[in-house]
């Protein structure tokens, strides 16, 4: 996929998400979480000219911080919203999981 594409892509899937939790929110310290990481997310997209490690690496914390949330937190997600979390989910781990890289000394424990 190219650069420009997977970004779009990502832009629109998060932005997908976006719009459905808004129908689902409780008014409860994990949905504002939620909002906050997802607007974070939507600036970075909207700001990144090409695809690089830094906008992976955003990509990668969005995807554990959000799973954590709605795994673990407090929220309840509609049909509309699990789909949406669900499509994110398999780009992620389609597009961005393959292509992020790691830097300098990785230390096995």
């Amino acid at each position: 996929m190219e650069d420009k594409a997977l970004l779009a892509e990502a832009y629109q899937l998060v932005s997908e998400l976006n719009q459905t939790i808004q129908s689902c929110k409780q008014g409860l310290p994990d949905d504002q979480r939620l909002q906050q990481i997802i607007d974070q997310l939507l600036n970075q997209l909207k700001k990144a000219k090409k695809l690089d490690n830094s906008i992976l690496i955003e990509l990668e914390s969005f995807y554990q911080r959000t799973s954590l949330l709605i795994g673990l937190g407090s929220l309840k997600l509609n049909d509309q919203a699990r789909t949406a979390w669900r499509n994110y989910d398999k780009f992620h781990y389609d597009h961005v999981k393959h292509t992020l890289t790691l830097y300098g000394p990785v230390f096995g424990f």
